[in-house]
Formats: C-alpha cells, sequence, structure tokens
C-alpha cells in the first residue's frame, strides 16, 4: 500500500510513475488521464475525512463498456462484441480491522453505506446502491464457500461512467468493489473465473445477466475490440477500422436495472428460454431434455443460421404465447411452467405478460444478432478498405432488429440513431439493455467534432438539453480492470 501523502505528491506530479501509468491505461489521452489524476486527488480528500484512523490504502479501477454489436444474445449463450472504455469507476481503499464494510461516494446522492461480512449478506432496499457492494462481495464469498478470515474493506468511490446509460455503471462498480475485497485480504482470483463469477453475482440485484459486461470490464484491451463466446468464456480480440471512431450519444432516459428495466430485461431471459423449449419440443421432440439457451438449440439441433432461422419461421408463430399454449406445447403443467421456465436468476417467477410470452420475435432477433457479430468478428479481421461502411450496415441492421424483434428501444433512442445517420454515421445503434440509455455511433475519424455538433442541433438543443454534461463522448478501446496504486 501506498501512504495518503505520497499518494497525493504523485496525483500531482504529471511525470510520476501513477501518471505514466494512468496515461497507458487511458490509451495515451492526456485529458482523460488528467481527469483520473484529479479524481485520485478528489477521493483521498473524502477517504481521509470518512477514515482517518487509515493512513495506508490502495486503488483500483474498473471501466465500464459499449458493445459495439451483439445485443441481448450473452445470456443465450452466444457472442458479443464490446470494447471497455475511459470513463470507471476508481475505489481508494483499505482493509478494516473486522469483518466490516464501509463505502462514502463522492457522488453526494449516495449515502454513506455499511454492512457486516457473513455467509448470506441481506440486501438493502431494493435500488440502493450499496446492494452493488454486497453483490461483489456475496459473489466472492459464494467463490471461497464462506466468509472465515475475511477482512472488510474501508472504500471510497469515484465514478464517472454514467448511471442507467446502457454502458454498464454497475458492472464497473461491482467489479471494482471486489477488486477491493481481494486485495485488502490479499487473495487472487484468475481473470476469467473471476469474470464468470461476478456475472453469476448479478442475481444478487435481481438481473439475469450473460457475462459481457463483466468479461468486457476485466478483460478488456487497449485498442481493440473484444469478441467474447460463452460456455466456456473465450475471448479475442479485434481492431477497428483505422478511418472510423467510436461516438456513443446518451438519450438521457435513464434506464436502471436495480430499477424498473430490469422488468423488461427478464421478461426477455424467460421469452427467450421457453423460445428454444418449444422449438426443441416441436422439433427434436420432448424424448430429450429441452435446452436451456437458445445459443444451445443452435448448436445441437440446427445446422447453422440459416437453418434456425428457416426453423423459427417454421415452428413457432407471430404473436404472444399464453401459459396454458405452453403447456401444451411442452407437456407439462402451469405450476411446472411458472416455476421452472418462467423463474428469474433473483428466484422469482415472471408473470405472464398481457397478451402473452412473445416466442418467434425474440428467437429471431437472438439468431440474427449473434450471426451480425459473427459477420463482423470476419469482416474485421479481413479488414478491406470499406470495413467502416460494411460494420456501419451492420450496426443499422442490429439497431432495427433490436427495435422491431426485441423491443428494447424508444422513441428517444429511434430519434437519436435516425439524428447520427444524418450527421454521417457509417452506422448507428442502441447499446446495452435498452429501454433508455445510449447509442453507439461509427463515425469518420476525421469527422467527430462535426458529427457532435449535428447530433447535439438535432437531438439536445431542442430539448434544452445542449448544456448538460456527459451528452456525448468519444471514445478508443481502454484495458481491462485492476490495481492502479498499491
Amino acid at each position: 500500500m501506498i501512504s495518503l501523502d505520497t499518494l497525493l505528491c504523485e496525483a500531482a506530479n504529471g511525470c510520476s510513475n501513477l501518471a505514466r501509468h494512468v496515461r497507458a491505461i487511458h490509451a495515451g489521452s492526456g485529458e482523460a488521464a488528467a481527469d483520473a489524476l484529479r479524481r485520485v486527488r478528489r477521493l483521498a480528500a473524502a477517504f481521509s475525512q470518512a477514515y482517518p484512523e487509515a493512513n495506508e490504502v490502495f486503488v483500483v479501477r474498473a471501466p465500464g463498456r459499449v458493445n459495439l454489436i451483439g445485443e441481448h444474445t450473452d445470456y443465450n449463450g452466444l457472442p458479443v462484441m464490446p470494447m471497455a472504455i475511459s470513463r470507471d469507476v476508481l475505489i481508494m481503499a483499505a482493509p478494516a480491522a473486522g469483518p466490516v464494510s464501509r463505502a462514502v461516494n463522492t457522488d453526494a446522492r449516495f449515502a454513506p453505506r455499511e454492512f457486516a461480512i457473513e455467509r448470506s449478506i441481506p440486501p438493502f432496499e431494493r435500488g440502493d446502491w450499496g446492494n452493488y457492494l454486497k453483490s461483489a462481495t456475496q459473489g466472492l464469498v459464494d467463490h471461497w464457500g464462506g466468509s472465515d478470515g475475511l477482512r472488510g474493506v474501508l472504500m471510497a468511490v469515484d465514478g464517472t461512467v454514467p448511471i442507467a446509460s446502457g454502458l454498464s455503471s454497475s458492472a464497473a462498480f461491482t467489479i471494482a468493489a471486489a477488486l477491493a475485497l481481494l486485495h485488502a485480504n490479499r487473495r487472487t482470483i484468475e481473470p476469467r473465473e473471476f469474470a464468470e463469477r461476478m456475472a453469476s453475482s448479478d442475481h444478487y440485484v435481481g438481473m439475469a445477466s450473460g457475462g459481457m459486461d463483466q468479461a468486457a470490464a476485466i478483460l478488456g484491451q487497449t485498442g481493440k475490440a473484444l469478441k467474447i463466446d460463452f460456455h466456456p468464456l473465450r475471448v479475442q480480440a479485434v481492431a477497428l477500422p483505422a478511418d472510423a471512431a467510436i461516438v456513443v450519444c446518451n438519450s438521457r432516459v435513464e434506464a436502471a436495472k436495480a430499477g424498473s428495466a430490469r422488468d423488461g430485461y427478464n421478461r426477455r431471459t424467460v421469452e427467450c428460454r421457453l423460445a428454444a423449449a418449444v422449438l426443441h419440443a416441436r422439433g427434436a421432440g420432448m424424448s430429450k431434455p429441452a435446452p436451456a439457451l437458445l445459443g444451445e438449440w443452435l448448436a445441437n439441433e440446427t445446422n447453422g443460421f440459416d437453418d434456425a432461422l428457416r426453423k423459427i419461421d417454421l415452428l413457432l408463430h407471430e404473436g404472444g404465447y399464453p401459459i396454458p399454449e405452453l403447456c401444451t406445447a411442452l407437456d407439462i403443467t402451469a405450476e411446472t411452467a411458472a416455476g421452472v421456465y418462467c423463474k428469474t436468476k433473483a428466484g422469482d417467477r415472471y408473470p405472464e405478460p398481457s397478451g402473452g410470452f412473445e416466442l418467434k420475435k425474440r428467437a429471431r432477433h437472438v439468431i440474427t444478432e449473434a450471426r451480425r457479430v459473427a459477420q463482423s468478428f470476419e469482416l474485421l479481421n479481413r479488414m478491406p478498405k470499406d470495413a467502416a461502411r460494411q460494420f456501419g450496415a451492420l450496426m443499422n441492421a442490429s439497431h432495427q432488429s433490436c427495435r422491431d424483434d426485441y423491443e428494447i428501444s424508444c422513441a428517444e433512442l429511434d430519434e437519436l440513431v435516425s439524428a447520427a445517420r444524418k450527421a454521417g454515421a457509417f452506422g448507428a445503434r442502441l447499446t446495452g439493455a435498452g429501454f433508455g440509455g445510449c447509442t453507439v455511433n461509427l463515425v469518420p475519424a476525421a469527422d467527430v467534432a462535426a458529427f457532435m455538433k449535428a447530433v447535439a442541433g438535432a437531438y439536445y438543443t431542442p430539448r434544452g438539453m445542449a448544456d448538460l454534461p456527459d451528452n456525448q463522448f468519444a471514445f478508443s478501446p481502454a484495458s481491462g480492470a485492476g490495481v492502479l496504486v498499491t
């Protein structure tokens, strides 16, 4: 660990080892590096005020991520293509004297939190920011098989990932908190195993996470996007077109995963599970267990994407499936339907929606989106001269599918996508869980400033939002989570 006085000197010196390390993390971006050093100084002030008894500290960081293509495919066992971003969560920390963790936040909206580390950690009220701290802790307690001998952590938290924006602020926070607990207890975990453990801990806040957010944040590489496959977790890095830049635009419509957007997200996980089961029952029959994921069905019961789409068209009907129809198709009771197929990872039973569960559209999106990820990865590995144009076309098709088949867009996201395309983007689409949040845009590298100005004029100015912070960001792929100062 490092003394607070020494850390403050390092943070104030642009030529220090800390400054060089920060610049390397942020891909040489002087602005992002300078901001990170300012945040370290802010954290030091918050930490020393909250914990005057602690004189030595360490600092961990975990980045947000933007998903370039592959939306809602991860929890179906199918690949995604995200990248880590320079916006991140920093936690300054020190080991506590006993098994109690405490946290303060530089954002005054989040009150201090404290909890004991035990085998089963009861949550705070739904939507409380402290539940992400508890989620990280519970995930590691489960990994270790108990809490014996664990020391708590004294933490000061600072984040720059916009909340409820689709850039995975929640995963960044959870991962940073887990890193703090690991480091405070001098324990380690292999990165891929860490990513999988953090994904499974999402059930603590009621989310059926597929693992993309955690894998991107932990395994991110400077200058590279990642094609991430699941079951088992596998990561392949790929460069983006040199003549293009990634710009993220915030719709300012919040989609909080610990709140209302959770319902829409969890509904789609249930619908995909039901779609896989019905496709299996009407194809292979129920003599063998139904696949739990559409990815399993694709791999084991089809001859690839085209055959899968043909079977979806043949075996599923348009419109909703009420519970009685699902019971007939799967030869199960209503109790089994509710208790097995309609159960979320948090253990809740998802109620039948008005009009029934939508299966055909959901399955069609998942399979076509997985194909677009495969096409994107192959394209970027070849990198033809018009790679940016071709990749942009795949992003545009992804947004259409997210809007029409997965139904996770909203009027604001659609308007923002339209404004981006008119402003010259190669491609534009919603990113993240949907229901609000951000769009991701592939923009000619030489035109980023003009693009941002045009989008601001078309979308933010008419809404009186032009002067709000965090409307638009240009990103290069950043490195993954780790210990910043020790």
